[in-house]
């Protein structure tokens, strides 16, 4: 009976042996899947700031691009058109239609609708690559421009509203918010069906508020999840990029409200103070 003992014994220990022993391969796998997963994640997360720090780097190559190809447009496309507008304007002058010039003072009125719809154009592309009223004078007068283009092109209502009237930012905030108000805007005239914008812009207490709301149809929660919603998409990165918050909220029927709040004391994504 002993020795049976001692064998039944010894068979229960080799085998709770094995099962540890299989208990700890198991734990030293899992061990090693943790850890695999956590420096996946990591690997990602490195992955996902390296993209958005590139992402930011060649934001601000566009914006220097744009800004030198705006100027560019505004002061040596412009003032050329300009020039010749009044060049042929001063040929018209000295023309009467009493010596048999009727037919070319009618061509040089083709002519100065001609220059003038090239200089419209040249303007428009100018205020769309980056308003030199931007840089010159800030972001409300950018904002008044914007509203201003919206109802010409559009025939839409804009009414922009500044509290307090100059509201002083650095280059930083006052690109990204106006580009999210130029894709706000530029969203509404293409989908909103709506008939009025009001944008408000409130400084106080080193926070920028900016509001964007129209009375059309309303954006919808599958619209705001769409995968195609580009546009959207990069309002919110914007956004991110200068601390800040952008909130999109539809109402069916009443219209649809972009809202901007940004921090203005904080350090911008390359270490300098704002």
């Amino acid at each position: 009976m002993t020795r049976r003992h001692d064998e039944t014994q010894a068979t229960l220990e080799k085998q709770v042996r094995r099962r540890t022993e299989r208990l700890s391969e198991v734990n030293e796998l899992l061990r090693k899947q943790i850890a695999e997963r956590r420096q996946m994640e990591a690997d990602l997360q490195d992955s996902h700031e390296r993209l958005r720090h590139l992402s930011i780097h060649l934001q601000k190559i566009r914006e220097n691009e744009r800004t030198s190809l705006s100027r560019e447009l505004h002061d040596e496309f412009g003032q050329t058109l300009t020039g010749m507008k009044l060049d042929v304007s001063w040929i018209k002058r000295r023309l009467s239609t009493n010596d048999g010039h009727g037919p070319l003072i009618e061509r040089l009125d083709s002519i100065l609708e001609a220059l003038d719809r090239t200089i419209d154009t040249v303007q428009h592309m100018s205020s769309r690559l980056r308003p030199v009223v931007l840089d010159d004078f800030g972001l409300r007068e950018a904002a008044e421009l914007a509203a201003w283009d919206l109802k010409k092109r559009a025939n839409i209502s804009c009414e922009v509203i500044s509290d307090p009237d100059n509201i002083s930012l650095s280059e930083a905030v006052s690109t990204e918010a106006f580009r999210i108000l130029q894709e706000s805007l530029t969203n509404v005239m293409r989908h909103a069906r709506a008939k009025k914008v009001t944008i408000t812009l409130i400084k106080k207490k080193d926070v920028l508020s900016m509001r964007i709301q129209d009375n059309g149809k309303g954006i919808t929660k599958k619209e705001l999840a769409s995968p195609r919603s580009i546009g959207l998409t990069g309002m919110q990165e914007r956004a991110h990029r200068l601390g800040g918050k952008l909130s999109i909220e539809g109402i069916r029927g009443k219209g649809t409200t972009v809202t901007l709040t940004v921090p203005l004391r904080r350090t911008d994504p390359e270490g300098k103070e704002e």
